[in-house]
């Protein structure tokens, strides 16, 4: 009796060994079959994203993709391509802006890898997460401007090294040679605070600094002219712009009834794809002169700011490597709205 309760105990302990050799073949085999699927995308994960990497990106994928339509809205103010990806073939309209600041190169990255898989997964006639690509964007098109600020991406990342009149970057940025923390434009503005929505009340810094300085006048800037340009000429019905971090999104620019409940409806239903919290009306600034302000205010139509990331110093700044987290929070965020306007 001894014996054969030996046996089967060894038989069991054999059974649990093979099954677990094949747990993990298995596992292997998703995760090679996952590691081919990624090496498909050509825009990947990256430590840091410049001017020069999306410009080769946009290449490729103009190449690969025909339903990408390549254009530009103006030049930056050192005579860098502002631009514009529009994907989509329907009458709704939705603007998409990311690198408004040059510390935030991440969200351009984020922006130029959604672009991608939306091509891809349509060309492909395959859903994303539920969401039919094709019924969305023969109904909706989305304009990305993925880098509104390449000028100040590239001094964050790259620092002053090729750029003359060293001394004004080194007074704008309080004599540090670190630019990493540059947020402005290549002439000390920050581009979010550049628009016609109170903007001779909002507290500025006197002169061109790395941060928090909005410029001479409103829309004084090549960067901010070209945006307001385009969201004159088109009629969009939405705008949605990346910055980071908090993992919060901004709505609320002293709307009032039904134009209240309407965006907050949509607020909401944003948080419940990418689980970012809103800022309420009372923690909100009602004097920005942000472009997600300048649209509720001067349109009357939704804006967002979405900040992706934690607002800590350890994830600061924001690491490219990240980019699969900040993809799977938001990549349904725009098919979403799409599929409610």
């Amino acid at each position: 009796m001894f014996k054969y309760k030996k046996f089967y105990l060894w038989l069991i302990i054999l059974c649990l060994i093979l099954i677990m050799i094949g747990c993990q073949k298995n596992n292997k085999k998703n995760y090679n079959t996952n590691t081919k699927k990624e090496n498909h995308f050509i825009v990947k994960k990256t430590t840091t994203y410049t001017y020069e990497k999306m410009k080769a990106h946009i290449k490729k994928l103009d190449n690969r993709y025909s339903t990408i339509k390549v254009d530009t809205i103006g030049s930056s103010y050192l005579e860098r391509n502002l631009y514009l990806l529009k994907f989509g073939s329907g009458n709704k309209k939705i603007i998409v802006v990311g690198g408004v600041h040059g510390r935030e190169g991440l969200t351009s990255l984020l922006i130029m890898r959604m672009i991608e898989e939306y091509a891809r997964n349509y060309k492909q006639d395959e859903s994303i997460d539920e969401y039919d690509l094709k019924s969305i964007f023969n109904q909706v098109s989305i304009y990305f401007v993925p880098m509104l600020n390449p000028d100040g991406i590239e001094i964050a990342v790259k620092g002053i090294g090729n750029l003359k009149n060293k001394e004004f970057y080194l007074k704008a940025n309080e004599n540090s040679n670190d630019f990493k923390r540059w947020k402005a434009n290549a002439r000390g503005v920050d581009l979010n605070k550049q628009f016609k929505a109170h903007w001779e009340s909002v507290k500025s810094k006197a002169h061109p600094h790395y941060e928090s300085y909005k410029g001479p006048a409103p829309e004084s800037e090549p960067e901010s002219r070209a945006l307001a340009s385009l969201t004159k000429k088109e009629e969009f019905a939405v705008t949605v712009c990346f910055h980071h971090s908090g993992r919060v999104i901004y709505w609320y620019y002293n709307q009032t009834g039904k134009q209240l409940k309407r965006d907050y409806e949509l607020a909401k239903a944003i948080g419940s794809i990418n689980g970012y919290e809103l800022v309420s009306a009372e923690d909100s600034n009602l004097r920005a002169a942000g472009y997600k302000d300048w649209f509720i205010k001067d349109f009357e139509k939704p804006g967002f700011t979405v900040e992706i990331g934690y607002k800590n110093k350890v994830e600061r700044p924001l690491s490219g490597n990240k980019l699969s987290r900040y993809l799977n929070e938001n990549r349904c965020v725009l098919l979403e709205i799409a599929d409610r306007i």
